[in-house]
């Protein structure tokens, strides 16, 4: 392993007898959580961008054959069940709503790779056909050049669409479904948090 590499047995605690890695997050209230713009029911809520940016980041260093545990510290003053209940239910809910959207985005992606498979494949073909009048008159070579040069433009959207575009995706949804798998525990704490 070299100097730049993370290894998350140094950052993260872990168990090794559950096979779980923790990741510990503090905060002084539940509404910390959500996202400050959302005044939404707790239920609807985005969870805030830094947090889920940080969950995901957490959840890529980590090594996938272990299990992930979220672990919120938050000061005894503040303690609700019911909040933490519709907490855990929220974040759930707004990971499986993230889930939806990139599998729409998926689905889009996959749409147009299929209609710039068809354009290219049309482009050759018009391309095919031009073939015989290509030495009658310039216009036809051009345009024949212009419709060979279209259609590897298309192939090329195709592959970069489905491998690139594509494996984002799915990498997203492979962190999307590790988080929602996840178990979310609450701490409580007597001293009030230090941070800034």
């Amino acid at each position: 392993m070299n100097k730049y590499t993370l290894d998350p047995f140094l950052v993260y605690r872990h168990s090794l007898d559950d096979k779980t890695f923790f990741i510990d997050i503090d905060l002084d209230y539940y509404r910390e959580l959500y996202n400050e713009w959302d005044f939404s029911p707790s239920n609807n809520r985005d969870l805030d961008e830094d947090l889920l940016e940080y969950l995901s980041d957490c959840c890529e260093d980590i090594p996938w054959k272990y299990k992930l545990a979220i672990i919120f510290n938050l000061p005894v003053a503040v303690r609700e069940e019911d909040k933490e209940q519709r907490a855990t239910d929220s974040i759930r809910s707004f990971i499986r709503y993230l889930i939806r959207r990139e599998y729409a985005s998926g689905r889009k992606k996959l749409r147009k790779v299929a209609i710039y498979a068809l354009v290219g494949v049309f482009l050759f073909a018009g391309a095919y056909l031009l073939e015989p009048y290509r030495n009658v008159a310039v216009p036809f070579n051009i345009l024949s050049e212009g419709l060979v040069v279209g259609a590897w433009v298309s192939f090329w959207e195709v592959f970069s669409v489905a491998f690139f575009g594509l494996s984002e995706s799915w990498q997203r949804l492979s962190v999307l479904g590790r988080l929602l798998e996840s178990e979310i525990i609450y701490n409580y704490r007597e001293k009030v948090s230090t941070r800034d």
